[in-house]
């Protein structure tokens, strides 16, 4: 995160507004650096998930049977997934060693330093 939106994030609740992190990601992908920079809350998961402080607001739950069967679509097809939850990130059985190749591809699309070195371990264990 920039060091300008932290100095605004930091700013606006010193004037008393809330700021909150809206976001297609779960609680579990929000970095605890960007929740030290003390935010109010979050809108994850693409509106499925509103928290402000300690308070759940919303937290709309896809079915067991729903994920059963995203689950075993991608199976099917022999495509690695994460699944997404505010516990954490649930990786398919090769997710690792198929996702490496991709995240390297990713990194150097995004400009990120030592592109070719990064891993789904150093990406995602952040």
């Amino acid at each position: 995160m920039p060091a300008l939106a932290d100095r605004a994030i930091k700013e606006a609740r010193k004037n008393g507004h809330h700021v909150y992190i809206c976001t297609g990601r779960s609680e579990a992908e929000v970095y605890d650096y960007i929740w030290n920079i003390g935010l109010d809350g979050m809108i994850g998961g693409n509106g499925s998930y509103v928290k402000d402080k300690d308070t759940v607001v919303r937290y709309q739950l896809i079915t067991l049977e729903q994920c059963k069967h995203i689950v075993d679509w991608c199976h099917s097809r022999n495509l690695e997934f994460y699944l997404e939850s505010n516990n954490g990130l649930f990786a398919s059985k090769n997710f690792e060693e198929k996702g490496n190749p991709v995240i390297k591809v990713y990194c150097q699309r995004k400009g990120k330093e030592n592109a070719t070195e990064q891993t789904v371990r150093t990406v995602f264990l952040k």
